[in-house]
C-alpha cells in the first residue's frame, strides 16, 4: 500500500521501493528507487533545511528537491520517509 506526504504544492508517494514526487505546477514527476535515494536535513532557525535526491558519490546528492520545513512539517516528513529509509537499508530486492 502506498503512503503519501504533502508539503505545499508537492505530494510525495512511497509505493513499495519507489518514491515519486509530484508538483502541482509541472507535468513531470521525479521518481527514485529507494536504493538510489539520499536525504539530508540540517537545523535552520526553528525548522530544518531538507534535501532529497539521488545518491552521488560517498555523501553527495544530485537532482531532487530542497525544502525549508517547520519543526512540525519535518516531524511528519521524518515519519513518512522512515519507510523509504528502511527499504533502502534492507538492500535491493529485500
Amino acid at each position: 500500500m502506498a503512503t503519501e506526504f504533502a508539503l505545499e504544492d508537492e505530494i510525495m508517494v512511497l509505493d513499495g521501493r519507489v518514491l515519486e514526487i509530484f508538483h502541482s505546477g509541472v507535468e513531470e514527476s521525479l521518481r527514485y528507487h529507494v536504493s538510489y535515494l539520499r536525504i539530508s536535513a540540517t537545523p535552520h532557525g526553528d525548522g530544518f533545511k531538507v534535501r532529497l535526491g539521488r545518491a552521488y558519490g560517498e555523501n553527495d546528492i544530485t537532482g531532487g528537491r530542497r525544502w525549508k520545513m517547520t519543526a512540525d512539517q519535518f516531524a511528519g516528513f521524518r515519519a513518512f520517509i522512515a519507510d523509504a529509509i528502511a527499504a533502502r537499508d534492507r538492500g535491493p530486492g529485500a
